[in-house]
């Protein structure tokens, strides 16, 4: 019971030292390409993003990450499961960016539907409009690459492990 609270807790602790440790490197090479304030991109992030989407979107990629590393590193017998639930953990990010698109777009259009169209407010209905539309793109521009890249890293240390396995068989078996 202990021994594998420490292991989950070490692969969490794996996991989310991967996961920030790759932004720490991709917010360098962005302010050091960009010369912006790292405080920029983080501003922007919650105010296109949300709260929400970025908590789940973090959630879910570290929870991807653990299945990565259990597929890497358990017995052969675990190992399909920990792949299967880091495939649903995959296309659950990509399920939630599209959510948050279409959510977005929603929300754009009952901003326009709600609105009074005249000369003195039409700038402001479609900076609330184009707030709401920029929310609901960048959440598939960011969630449908990230579960893509999740999932081919996870299906190319799955096959990997499987070919390890195959071979260890072999040798067995001379």
């Amino acid at each position: 019971m202990i021994n594998s609270f420490i292991l989950r807790f070490n692969q969490s602790s794996q996991a989310i030292s991967l996961l920030f440790g790759t932004l720490i490197v991709i917010l360098v090479i962005y302010v050091l390409t960009t010369n912006n304030d790292p405080a920029f991109i983080f501003n922007w992030l919650i105010s296109v993003l949300g709260n929400t989407f970025i908590v789940l979107l973090l959630f879910l990629t570290i929870t991807s990450i653990i299945c990565i590393i259990n597929v890497c590193g358990v017995q052969a017998s675990d190992k399909k499961l920990w792949f299967e639930s880091g495939l649903q953990l995959s296309n659950l990010i990509a399920t939630i960016a599209l959510t948050y698109t279409l959510l977005g777009i929603s929300l754009g259009i009952g901003e326009l539907s709600a609105s009074k169209l005249d000369v003195g407010t039409i700038n402001q209905t479609i900076s609330r409009l184009t707030n709401q539309f920029s929310m609901a793109f960048m959440t598939s521009v960011i969630g449908l690459p990230l579960s893509g890249i999740l999932r081919s890293i996870l299906v190319i240390f799955y096959e990997r492990s499987k070919m390890q396995i195959n071979l260890i068989n072999k040798k067995l078996i001379k």
